[in-house]
């Protein structure tokens, strides 16, 4: 395999940890997607700028009424030059928070993430994400999962 080729591959699986990581809230995953460094950067939306860090630290924090999020990431373009890279890809999410009475709030949505990495000595890892919303749906439905 070329080098190129196993650059986009660890690239893209560091885009990869960044959802898995937020998703199953697997902070080891989590920090294999950025540099210490690292930037997520939700303003394009009207969100925050944070490291790392501090998203995790925030996300950390024990929420009852979260269920799950799932992100999927797709369309992924990859830009290497030399040690860093960029690369854009599209992504879909979905949320779930309990409601009442047995009921979900699910939040759907879409955008694109536009990503600038560095390759280190841990390998690939993103130095800044922007994130950009597309599109968003909010709505309550029945709990059709059950929980503990």
């Amino acid at each position: 395999m070329s080098d190129e080729v196993q650059d986009r591959l660890d690239i893209e699986k560091a885009m990869r940890h960044y959802a898995v990581g937020l998703d199953e809230r697997k902070w080891e995953e989590w920090d294999l997607a950025f540099t210490a460094d690292g930037i997520i950067d939700f303003t394009p939306m009207g969100g925050k700028r944070e490291t790392r860090d501090q998203m995790r630290e925030r996300l950390s924090k024990p929420d009852p009424t979260w269920l799950f999020a799932q992100h999927l990431l797709y369309n992924t373009i990859v830009t290497i030059r030399g040690d860093t890279a960029t690369a854009f890809s599209h992504f879909q999410m979905e949320t779930g928070r309990r409601a009442n009475d047995g009921m979900v709030t699910r939040v759907s949505g879409g955008g694109s993430y536009e990503d600038a990495l560095a390759r280190t000595s841990e390998g690939w890892r993103i130095t800044e994400r922007r994130v950009f919303l597309k599109w968003k749906h909010t709505f309550t439905v029945k709990d059709e999962v059950e929980r503990d």
